[in-house]
């Protein structure tokens, strides 16, 4: 499969803000639409997809340890099993900015909040 022009197609670093959260993270995006993520903690796999000219999607279900917390406005909350990162991209040269939704669930795959995302990347590798 040749890759699709203005694909993030490679390796890319950066940071996602999420409430008071603000974490890096490395994701690689192949050709055929998988999405892997890593951070210092954590791992997670997905999907992404081209939405146009320079913008893509990506969807990623990121695995917490069992009984992580994390904050809904005021409030802390216990017993985070995983969280889905739905985000919309644009692509500028080198680097992507996306936005989008975080959405934390528990060990039974209940939805416990959602919260805003907000990431910037710079491509660290392309793939071959």
């Amino acid at each position: 499969m040749s890759p699709v022009v203005g694909a993030p197609v490679g390796r890319w670093t950066g940071t996602v803000i999420y409430g008071p959260k603000v974490e890096e993270f490395t994701v690689v995006f192949e050709d055929g639409g998988v999405a892997t993520l890593s951070t210092s903690a954590t791992s997670g796999q997905g999907d992404w997809s081209s939405t146009g000219e320079e913008t893509f999607d990506f969807t990623i279900k990121e695995r917490l340890h069992t009984g992580d917390s994390g904050v809904s406005g005021t409030t802390v909350v216990t017993g985070i099993d995983h969280l889905v990162i739905s985000i919309s991209a644009r692509l500028s040269g080198p680097s992507f900015d996306g936005a989008g939704t975080a959405r934390v669930y528990d060990a039974a795959g209940a939805e416990i909040f959602a919260i805003a995302a907000r990431m910037t990347a710079q491509q660290s590798a392309p793939t071959t």
